[in-house]
């Protein structure tokens, strides 16, 4: 082959060459585009449903045995009491505003408005005994509700299912707990030794 046409052909083929390098260039620089793009996005997400949909929370102690042990890890849904309200028996996470920042777990028995007292072991709502409930044992303590509790607005009384074990709303330290002072409703638990699952 004459030199002269093995130059010509190569130097027509160069800027053929040259334009696939730079599509392959900007295939590749879409490609990582598109990946930053995603995990940029996943963690934007993920931020958001824990901000504002969902949390986790350690279980602390005994006071919720046997529905929740310590150690399981629970996830806390944020956003149900601002689409619904709290219902009696709704297990939910709580932070004293004075001790920001720690979360307890304790389920509601009075709800704002009623009169809650406790007597020979047994709880009474509006003088009324309540007969259903988690509660398997009598009461040994009936603490701050052995006198009537009146429960104002937005104002909630919790036990722990553990009800002779548990440090809640019959504490001075605890008392009823504010609206403002719930973080949401514990759904579901993802880290325990023997049980996952739904709470009830």
């Amino acid at each position: 082959m004459d030199n002269r046409y093995r130059r010509r052909y190569s130097d027509s083929d160069r800027p053929r060459r040259q334009r696939k390098i730079s599509e392959e260039k900007e295939k590749v620089l879409n490609n990582i585009f598109q990946w930053v793009v995603v995990v940029l996005s996943g963690a934007i997400l993920g931020y958001a449903l824990i901000t504002f949909v969902f949390q986790t929370v350690t279980v602390v102690g005994p006071s919720m045995n046997p529905t929740l042990e310590d150690g399981e890890v629970v996830i806390v849904n944020k956003l149900v009491y601002n689409i619904g309200e709290v219902e009696r028996y709704d297990i939910i996470a709580y932070s004293l505003i004075e001790e920001d920042g720690y979360y307890d777990i304790k389920r509601v028995i009075g709800m704002p408005g009623e009169k809650i007292t406790i007597k020979d072991g047994y709880v009474y709502i509006d003088d009324k005994q309540l007969s259903t409930g988690p509660f398997g044992d009598k009461i040994i303590t009936a603490g701050l509700a052995s006198n009537t509790i009146t429960l104002g607005d937005g104002e909630y009384f919790v036990m722990g299912d553990n009800v002779n074990n548990s440090e809640d709303s019959r504490y001075t330290n605890i008392g009823n707990i504010s609206e403002a002072e719930i973080l949401g409703k514990v759904t579901r638990i993802v880290k325990s030794d023997d049980k996952k699952g739904r709470v009830e």
